[in-house]
């Protein structure tokens, strides 16, 4: 058993919830500004990735997860049967599955991060991703 498979057995399981797309960024940027800050947050290693089916970060967060041995599971929104409210049910399977939240805000809408601030009121260890500049933040809450 190497140190990152034993370092994620140790403790409670986390399971990293994928809200929001970022078709606007390179992989680089993942890395450097999403992923090794997030790590570095939690410790460690997620046991699963739970994320949105499209989009570039998805895409690029997958091919990390895999090259490093994470189980990741790619939820889509069935658009044809849902239709608009696809995306709501897809994120609400995400939610209901993740102990950790990473949110990607959106340079139009705010939804995610009003999202992000009610998972950690319930207790989620919860991030988000401002679009512009790009920066990873931690949601802290006093009390």
């Amino acid at each position: 058993m190497n140190f990152e498979t034993e370092s994620r057995t140790l403790g409670q399981p986390i399971y990293l919830g994928i809200l929001g797309i970022q078709n606007q960024i390179s992989k680089e940027e993942i890395h450097e500004k999403v992923l090794h800050p997030l790590l570095s947050s939690i410790g460690r290693l997620p046991d699963k990735i739970l994320l949105p089916a499209e989009g570039t970060s998805s895409a690029y967060i997958s091919i990390w997860a895999e090259r490093n041995g994470i189980d990741t599971q790619c939820v889509e929104a069935d658009w044809k049967r849902f239709q608009r409210k696809a995306a709501i049910l897809r994120d609400a399977r995400i939610l209901k599955e993740c102990t950790h939240l990473l949110t990607f805000v959106g340079i139009k809408s705010r939804t995610n991060e009003q999202t992000a601030i009610k998972q950690a009121k319930k207790g989620k260890h919860v991030f988000f991703v401002e679009p512009n500049p790009l920066e990873l933040c931690e949601i802290v809450l006093e009390g």
